[in-house]
């Protein structure tokens, strides 16, 4: 029996099916569009840190918006040297940051010290259109030398506080790089003018916020560095490991990394509360090494790494400040919380632990030596405390670095959520762990979060 033949029309479709499905099997190098990546950016502490408190007190009370007290505004001014109001040319205070880091900018890339921000949305940095004497000697980004710097028609920027400072420029898109990582046409604020009580610390070149969903202060506006980033990395988080006294810290981007907190304790996580724009979540309550009480709040919180403090509100402080002997409120510098410096010395210290508590279960332990911040700049003998209290504290809670120093934290902002975990403290051993940790398993990592890849601190692939 005769076969007749398929048509040639038909042959012809069918080769190109076939030749199509081996194109489709043969594994593609997409690595430029597909690859999604993790890095480390390596924290380098402030070998000049100086800090002054009375002026990070000022400043964190002027960023979140509370009045600085009559008393701690003229002190700050007795130490500039000040002979009136407004005088230009005083005498600048130091209150250098503590941690900096490395960040690449324009083409070739001119690496500048910044300060990592989570407490704010825009990148700004002192370039070769920032005045004298705001600029000072300190490293700017030139950008006439990038090739690839743009600027943006119209593009405008300004950020403005309570006490009336403020820093304002002009917008560009240029390259930016975290270690390994490159993202471009990012959009980059450069200062043209600055206040002085903003360029107080000749160490940094600039501030690189990390915000959740708060929108840059930009006209027009322009999506934050942080939202762009996102869509190249592993995982949609950035993590925070500060040290206490130490440059062994340091920022991942896309990854948890296992190595940097206790594996015999799980990540315990919080959401972020309604419509959140900051870092903001609950906690349950606070209580003082040494004492039994626990006392209960039903407040919210900021983790903010660009203020140094723990802002709290007067209960809080009371209580903790209650059981160091010789605590008291300076009241000619505001009502700043101080003690003797000799019980900051003393072996082991004496300041008492800070605890606090979150509704899952997990309490986050400030070692008393991290209490101590600095010491006062009046000759009195006395330091003062890491704690302090502000007007919007019984409400809402700054966690700056006092506290973020004794946690690992991750930012996640694909989950909506942030996650605290203990991890290994300067001067301490193993027999810190939290045996009630085990408890909290449900509430631990999620899936996936942890990348062993990146315990080489440098980058890691998070393709699949």
């Amino acid at each position: 029996m005769a076969v007749s033949k398929p048509p040639l029309r038909l042959i012809t479709f069918l080769a190109l099916l076939f030749l199509s499905s081996l194109v489709n099997a043969i594994p593609h190098d997409n690595k430029s569009t597909l690859t999604r990546r993790s890095v480390t950016l390596d924290l380098q502490r402030n070998p000049n840190y100086a800090p002054n408190g009375p002026a990070a007190y000022a400043r964190a009370l002027t960023k979140w918006g509370a009045k600085v007290p009559a008393e701690l505004a003229a002190s700050l001014d007795a130490m500039r040297g000040d002979v009136g109001v407004g005088d230009v040319g005083a005498e600048t205070i130091r209150d250098d940051r503590e941690y900096l880091s490395r960040v690449g900018f324009g083409t070739p890339l001119q690496w500048l010290s910044m300060d990592l921000d989570t407490g704010s949305a825009d990148v700004w940095i002192y370039s070769s259109e920032t005045r004298q004497p705001v600029a000072g000697e300190r490293r700017v980004w030139k950008i006439e030398e990038s090739s690839t710097a743009e600027k943006v028609e119209n593009g405008t920027w300004m950020i403005s506080y309570g006490d009336g400072s403020a820093a304002w420029g002009t917008l560009y898109r240029d390259t930016l790089s975290l270690a390994s990582l490159t993202l471009p046409n990012a959009t980059l604020e450069s200062a043209v003018s600055a206040s002085s009580s903003l360029t107080s610390d000749p160490y940094i070149d600039g501030i690189f916020g990390l915000p959740y969903a708060l929108p840059s202060q930009t006209d027009p506006q322009q999506p934050s560095v942080l939202s762009s980033l996102l869509p190249s990395l592993a995982a949609p988080l950035f993590t925070v490991d500060l040290r206490h006294h130490s440059s062994s810290g340091a920022y991942t981007f896309g990854y948890v990394d296992p190595s940097r907190h206790k594996s015999s304790t799980p990540i315990w996580y919080t959401p972020l509360t309604p419509n959140a724009t900051f870092w903001q979540f609950p906690y349950s309550g606070i209580h003082v090494g040494g004492n039994d009480t626990w006392y209960t709040s039903n407040s919210t919180a900021i983790a903010d790494t660009g203020t140094s403090l723990l802002l709290l509100g007067r209960h809080a402080a009371e209580v903790y400040y209650g059981t160091v002997p010789g605590a008291s409120k300076n009241l000619t510098a505001g009502g700043i919380w101080t003690y003797p410096c000799t019980l900051s010395t003393l072996e082991n210290g004496m300041l008492p632990d800070f605890e606090i508590g979150f509704e899952n279960g997990f309490v986050a332990r400030v070692p008393g030596r991290f209490m101590n911040y600095t010491v006062m700049p009046d000759d009195t003998g006395k330091c003062m405390g890491g704690l302090q209290e502000w007007g919007n504290g019984e409400d809402l809670g700054i966690f700056g670095d006092v506290f973020l120093k004794a946690v690992y934290a991750v930012f996640d902002v694909g989950g909506g959520r942030i996650g605290f975990a203990e991890k290994e403290l300067e001067g301490e051993g193993d027999d810190g762990d939290d045996e009630d940790g085990e408890d909290g398993e449900e509430n631990g990592e999620e899936d996936g979060d942890d990348n062993d890849d990146g315990d080489d601190g440098e980058e890691t692939d998070g393709s699949d």
